[in-house]
């Protein structure tokens, strides 16, 4: 091995040990980080919620101002 690729894998073992993701917790679409379950990381739906917490937050405050709501959807009839 080159010392080059000493480093190397001396450094990608080092970022490896800081990751939260491994072989036996991978990063999958049903990972606790990936879903949205009321904190930052997770974006994808869970419980018809969808977002980080501040993204969840933000919506439900422009949701208080804006006429449509799910009893009065906006589709064509009412553009």
């Amino acid at each position: 091995m080159s010392r080059l690729e000493d480093l190397s894998v001396a450094f990608r073992n080092e970022q490896i040990m800081k990751n939260d993701y491994n072989a036996n917790d991978p990063y999958t679409s049903s990972h606790s980080d990936a879903l949205s379950n009321g904190d930052e990381l997770g974006k994808d739906e869970l419980n018809g919620s969808v977002g980080g917490l501040t993204d969840i937050k933000t919506r439900k405050s422009l949701l208080i101002k804006n006429k449509f709501t799910s009893n009065n959807e906006y589709n064509s009839s009412n553009a």
